[in-house]
């Protein structure tokens, strides 16, 4: 009897196994993925080298934060009282204060100089013309916040820092 295998001619075939077609391809991923990579980490290495020449100022403006804590229009007079808090990473110095009547866009005070500084996480009190009475101008009426033509009105709060950022909020006399 012959062998039953015998009975299907064998041919002489030549290929490729699939463990060495897969360590092939294999070979020939990784190469291309690590020429990849580290062309990939060396222009994120370029690039933490460029941000090494900017100036620490500039990069100091993005971490400053201040934000309104409570504003207070003293009743009988003038003055404005603003609580501010630093809620930032770097310590900010208020340079100027801008008011603005919104319906009439009076300006109440115009740029003016404070100076104020404002340490992180710490509050910050800032009072307008409280003793030279020339900061803030109100024209109408008895010139003090209880007066109609102010009370009854929002005012836009503008700050500039020392470092260039604006901070603004509305307000109204009274919480009206």
């Amino acid at each position: 009897m012959r062998n039953v295998l015998s009975s299907f001619p064998v041919k002489n075939r030549r290929a490729v196994s699939q463990v060495m077609g897969s360590i092939v391809i294999l070979g020939i991923v990784s190469s291309v993925g690590s020429v990849i990579l580290f062309n990939g980490m060396n222009s994120i290495s370029a690039f933490t080298y460029d941000l090494s020449f900017h100036e620490k100022s500039k990069n100091q403006i993005h971490r400053e934060d201040i934000i309104f804590e409570h504003i207070r229009f003293e009743p009988n007079t003038d003055n404005i009282s603003i609580d501010l808090a630093n809620i930032g990473t770097v310590d900010s110095t208020i340079t100027n204060i801008t008011i603005l009547k919104i319906d009439t866009q009076e300006i109440i005070a115009n740029w003016v100089d404070v100076n104020d500084s404002v340490e992180v996480t710490n509050n910050q009190k800032i009072v307008l013309d409280d003793i030279d009475d020339s900061e803030i101008i109100l024209t109408a009426g008895t010139q003090t916040w209880n007066d109609p033509y102010y009370v009854n009105s929002e005012y836009k709060i503008s700050m500039t820092t020392s470092k260039g950022n604006f901070i603004t909020t509305v307000a109204s006399p009274f919480n009206t």
